[in-house]
């Protein structure tokens, strides 16, 4: 694996994703993609895992593209760059769809593909002085890259997601927690976001496995349901299916055992 990208054990079932080129702000290269990959294959591979975290290393979460590291366009087909666009957006494809939940640890600048990952993960903790923004419209391209387009909406609402591409502007950390795009917001003399990431990976980890990973894919699936009675219809059957597939059993009698304990 490249190590543009590490993946590190935090326990047993907790995984920590850390995009490693502080010296760039952990902008986005071909290295970067490589390692984000692989460090998704290796997540996917491992039937223990039932969360991760994902941050950056050093100052910024991620700077976004890193502008160092030209295209060569005169070299390049169209087809070549249309596969690149796809191995580019599909980490956030993948990250959407992990089977198990993803939070962002985000400590400071969330930027164009960085704001994408931030978003393509079910839950946000960021610094005070972490912010999110895609500037891609103020250089005559479009803001809609890597999900945006599709993700913001989902979390923030058409409008708020509209005024951001359009515009270009920074998101700063409290107004996204205002906003409910960030879900913990740390102060730094108070600890990390890693830390605090940390805790609510527990906090989820801690619940049947199987339950989560239904829970996740309804989130997912029921978002852009055409009809209330249709997201009824999906979580019917999972719901079944969850009561016969899954350690129902098991996972009640340990529920009322820490009930009886607290009581």
């Amino acid at each position: 694996m490249s190590d543009a990208v590490l993946v590190d054990r935090i326990d047993a079932d907790l995984r920590l994703i850390t995009l490693n080129r502080p010296d760039r702000l952990n902008a986005i290269n071909d290295a970067f993609i490589e390692g984000m990959h692989a460090a998704l294959d290796q997540v996917v591979a491992d039937p223990g895992v039932r969360a991760v975290v994902l941050t950056g290393a050093g100052r910024a979460f991620c700077a976004g593209a890193d502008l160092h590291e030209t295209v060569d366009l005169a070299h390049q087909t169209s087809a070549d760059l249309y596969r690149g666009q796809q191995r580019l957006a599909d980490m956030s494809v993948r990250l959407h769809e992990l089977p198990v939940p993803v939070i962002a640890a985000v400590q400071g600048a969330a930027a164009g593909g960085g704001f994408a990952l931030a978003a393509a993960c079910d839950l946000r903790v960021a610094s005070s002085e972490a912010s999110f923004f895609a500037a891609n419209v103020r250089i005559g391209v479009s803001g809609g890259e890597m999900g945006l387009s599709w993700l913001l909406p989902q979390a923030l609402g058409r409008a708020r997601a509209a005024e951001l591409l359009l515009s270009g502007r920074r998101l700063n950390a409290a107004e996204a927690y205002e906003w409910g795009f960030v879900n913990r917001l740390v102060e730094p003399a108070e600890g990390s976001v890693v830390e605090t990431a940390t805790e609510l990976a527990r906090s989820i980890a801690a619940n049947p496995a199987f339950g989560v990973r239904l829970t996740k894919e309804m989130l997912r699936t029921t978002g852009t349901a055409a009809s209330l009675r249709e997201a009824v219809l999906l979580e019917n059957r999972t719901q079944v299916l969850a009561v016969y597939a899954g350690d129902i059993d098991q996972a009640t009698a340990g529920f009322r055992a820490r009930v009886r304990s607290e009581a």
